[in-house]
């Protein structure tokens, strides 16, 4: 019994622990570089740098986002891209800290906008969230270029890269197992992709990253995984927000042939509010024009 106590007792002292440096970390912000390399990238994008931010879900740094907004500037990006759930899908949810973000963003960047799962659903169930996505986008309408299972042409002196995002079906979504894509699935919503140019692809879940370069995405851009929450040493991220333990894709960089995926660890929470060992994270991308393949 005193042994069973004295386990208790050293199990409550490490969960108050982990609540204490999990409250830190979410205070906390990092930025991670990433250089990408391609002979299809064009002489004139040589250099361009490009801000990523994922799974803000209403989390503030600083009043009214000032640290987040500061760090931003700091980088000195060409473009922005929101790589999905910028706000929190559950009912009665304030959208005023994002749209705030993206408004003063707006101001001194172009910015791009991809959906996440949060956003799908709040849009597909109007009878669960009632207005909620409709007055979203009265809000940062004329702020954002939405990419939803879209694409538009960046471009610098006649040259051009494009830039996809893809809304994926809800079933994508599903928790505790993975639904297969069937192979002609991105074709059908995203079109043929133009594979001799240089190919962006804001793609919420990176789940499917073999099947995002297969269709002819050279880059793509994911969240939603928030770094598996809790990251341990050498095994990476516990569990993905789709219940995987251990899942395969949790945080950083990834390659499958010649393509590269870039998984953030997002910015914050929505239900479990854990983060330990994992930062909350500006991804900033520098793009380089070689004559070898992507690196």
């Amino acid at each position: 019994m005193k042994i069973l106590l004295i386990l208790l007792g050293v199990l409550c002292i490490c969960f108050i622990l982990v609540c204490i440096i999990s409250a830190i970390e979410n205070r906390k912000l990092t930025v991670t570089q990433y250089c990408i390399s391609s002979y299809k990238i064009p002489k004139s994008f040589q250099g361009c740098r490009i801000v990523v931010l994922a799974d803000l879900h209403n989390a503030s740094f600083g009043k009214e986002n000032e640290k987040l907004l500061q760090m931003i500037r700091e980088q000195k990006p060409d473009y922005i891209i929101l790589a999905g759930d910028m706000i929190v899908g559950k009912p009665g949810q304030s959208t005023a800290v994002p749209v705030q973000l993206i408004r003063k963003l707006a101001e001194e960047y172009p910015v791009f906008y991809g959906k996440g799962n949060h956003e799908l659903r709040v849009g597909l169930f109007p009878e669960t969230y009632g207005d909620l996505w409709e007055n979203y986008l009265k809000e940062i309408d004329g702020y954002v270029t939405w990419l939803i299972n879209d694409r538009v042409k960046l471009t610098r002196n006649d040259d051009y890269i494009w830039l996809y995002g893809l809304d994926i079906g809800n079933r994508y979504y599903k928790r505790f197992r993975q639904y297969p894509m069937q192979p002609d699935y991105l074709q059908k919503v995203l079109g043929p992709s133009e594979k001799e140019k240089f190919q962006i692809l804001i793609a919420h879940n990176p789940n499917y990253f073999p099947e995002y370069g297969e269709w002819g995405a050279d880059l793509t851009l994911s969240g939603h995984l928030h770094g598996g929450m809790v990251r341990l040493p050498w095994l990476g991220g516990v569990v993905s927000p789709m219940f995987h333990f251990f899942p395969k894709y949790d945080k950083g960089r990834y390659e499958c042939k010649d393509k590269v995926m870039l998984l953030s660890g997002g910015l914050g929470n929505h239900t479990f509010k854990f983060r330990v060992n994992n930062l909350p994270e500006i991804l900033v991308i520098t793009l380089e024009h070689t004559e070898q393949e992507i690196q």
